[in-house]
């Protein structure tokens, strides 16, 4: 006890009135602070270095090099020229301009679709409703069995012949072109099944990340809106909503920052139709096509120019969203 009022003293004391033992010893202290938390932070820094600032900086070098090495801006070129050629002879626009469209698409329904339902889900499981506890294990289901098991099912569902499929047939859901072709691979609901797909399986691990934090909201403050009669949906607009707008404003963050590299479950659903292709998938096939045709300069200049786009974007979405709502401490 002695000893650590001692440590305090020496902390709070001016260097010049320390005895020279004491100036040691603090200098001592303070010299292995400094080495623990070079030691902490050191491998970290080598990791991101080796594993992040390399590889990003050779794929900044390689959107402006061509095959050979070469130094130019034909691969930016042969973007934008992408994205202005027009149809081909069967209709289908370049595979970039439905991928630009298809993850927007899936942005705006993961944010103001799929995002509100699980912040009421989980408020509801949260206000501990009947049967609360099995509902969480059948909305947190689909992330623990592994997207290849629920793709499979997802896909088995809907396949032609299956009882989803033929119940959509008898209601005149299903076209000629759809039967033909399945749900799958016909352009007309390719990036559909796929967006079902995701509002499917997005509940669970957003729904425990939501339902603990609004496990930190203090239970006197719903315990004292009962007492005022605040109803149950005027408690989650006023109270809940905004004690945990912060965690809501980073997981549209990291929606936004995953925009132009997610894929959702193309490569599982359909791997193969441009029509549901999106801007991660399309950086991808690039990457992983083994032809002549393609190679690794292409995507990096696509990935440039979509991080050159993307990064004012999503620091101006942050801006508003911490204009809307303060963080609040509690």
């Amino acid at each position: 006890m002695e000893e650590a009022k001692q440590n305090i003293e020496v902390e709070k004391a001016p260097l010049l009135e320390l005895t020279p033992t004491q100036h040691k010893k603090h200098m001592n202290r303070r010299t292995s602070e400094i080495l623990f938390i070079i030691g902490m932070l050191l491998f970290p820094t080598i990791q991101f270095i080796l594993f992040w600032i390399i590889p990003n900086f050779n794929s900044i070098i390689m959107g402006f090099q061509t095959n050979s090495g070469t130094f130019t801006t034909t691969q930016f070129t042969k973007f934008f020229q992408e994205l202005t050629r027009g149809k081909d002879i069967l209709g289908q626009r370049p595979e970039i301009i439905y991928a630009i469209k298809n993850s927007l698409i899936y942005f705006v329904v993961n944010i103001f679709f799929c995002t509100p339902l699980v912040i009421f889900f989980s408020y509801v499981l949260f206000r501990r409703v009947p049967f609360s506890g099995v509902f969480k294990v059948i909305f947190y289901l689909p992330s623990i069995i592994g997207a290849t098991v629920t793709t499979t099912l997802f896909r088995q569902l809907l396949v032609n012949g299956a009882p989803v499929f033929n119940f959509l047939k008898n209601i005149g859901f299903i076209t000629e072109e759809m039967e033909q072709e399945g749900l799958f691979a016909a352009n007309s609901t390719a990036f559909l099944m796929v967006i079902i797909y995701s509002v499917w399986t997005c509940v669970g691990i957003n729904m425990i990340m939501f339902h603990g934090a609004m496990k930190r909201i203090p239970q006197e403050i719903f315990e004292s809106a009962d007492i005022d009669g605040v109803g149950f949906f005027r408690q989650f607009i006023d109270i809940v909503i905004p004690l945990i707008w912060p965690t809501i404003t980073t997981l549209i963050i990291f929606s936004l920052s995953g925009l132009f590299i997610s894929y959702g479950s193309v490569m599982i659903l359909c791997p193969n139709e441009p029509t549901a292709s999106m801007i991660g998938w399309y950086i991808t096939k690039w990457t992983t096509a083994t032809d002549t045709q393609h190679s690794l300069n292409y995507p990096a200049a696509v990935g440039l120019i979509f991080t050159i786009v993307g990064l004012p974007f999503v620091l101006l979405v942050r801006w508003l969203l911490n204009k809307i709502n303060s963080n609040v401490e509690y």
